[in-house]
């Protein structure tokens, strides 16, 4: 599904155990979700499902952005964006605009794994808001 954009593909090199996830996966900071290219917090979220799917304990993921990866690191990525998505999901339930659940902080928690590098946590939770609100 469109993940980052609609646009996005995964490599499985099936002998070297090696999957390319391109921008579907970014390890280390925030990913960037282009709602305006088709791409969403959901189908980000379904991507990262289907890339684990297809491994085993042996096999490395090469991220669109951050180091090599193991099966592991993407389960603890899988969470953030699960996390994220909810919480954010929860605050538009509640009635709250961007600003509202921008101030509710739903990915602080993460911070200081994931938003040191690149987007802060309140561009992550905009584009996640922007991505769950769309029409």
């Amino acid at each position: 599904p469109a993940a980052h954009t609609d646009g996005d593909g995964v490599i499985h090199f099936t002998k070297a155990n090696v999957i390319h996830s391109g921008d579907i996966i970014f390890f280390g900071l925030y990913p960037y979700i282009d709602v305006s290219a088709g791409g969403s917090i959901d189908g980000v979220i379904a991507g990262v499902k289907t890339i684990l799917a297809m491994c085993d304990e042996n096999t490395r993921i090469i991220p669109g952005h951050g180091p090599l990866l193991e099966p592991g690191q993407i389960e603890t990525y899988l969470a953030m964006l699960v996390s994220v998505r909810d919480a954010v999901a929860e605050e538009i339930k509640n009635g709250k605009d961007l600003a509202g659940v921008q101030a509710a902080e739903p990915a602080a928690e993460f911070d200081a794994d994931w938003g040191q590098a690149w987007l802060t946590s309140d561009q992550f939770v905009q584009e996640v808001y922007e991505s769950l609100t769309a029409e």
